[in-house]
């Protein structure tokens, strides 16, 4: 995962390839860190996961986006993915968690609601 913007309104964060297994441990650990140095800060987190690389993810992955969306809302903040595929969007409508994030059209959109 590399981040690529980051300001006191929010932060984008791409996400290449497969977020599966192990690799979603990586995942979780890097948004912890991520996470309390934007708490640290004193701002109100928003995530914008931009997923247009992402090629799949399992319930490891899908976990690690429902804690990190769950931990930013109690700290008021918003999480939001642009660019989901239709296989991981297929996953999160039948699992019913499609009201755990926003999802804009597109990244100039999620930019927008960050301000």
């Amino acid at each position: 995962m590399q981040v690529n913007i980051q300001n006191k309104n929010f932060t984008i964060l791409e996400i290449q390839g497969r977020v599966v297994g192990q690799d979603a441990l990586v995942l979780k650990t890097m948004l912890e860190e991520h996470i309390q140095v934007l708490e640290a800060q004193g701002g109100v987190p928003t995530l914008i996961f931009n997923m247009s690389g992402t090629q799949t993810m399992d319930s490891a992955g899908l976990g690690v986006l429902i804690t990190t969306s769950t931990q930013i809302r109690q700290n008021g903040g918003r999480t939001a993915l642009v660019n989901v595929n239709k296989g991981i969007r297929r996953m999160l409508i039948r699992t019913n968690l499609t009201s755990l994030f926003e999802f804009p059209k597109n990244l100039a959109e999620a930019i927008a609601k960050s301000f």
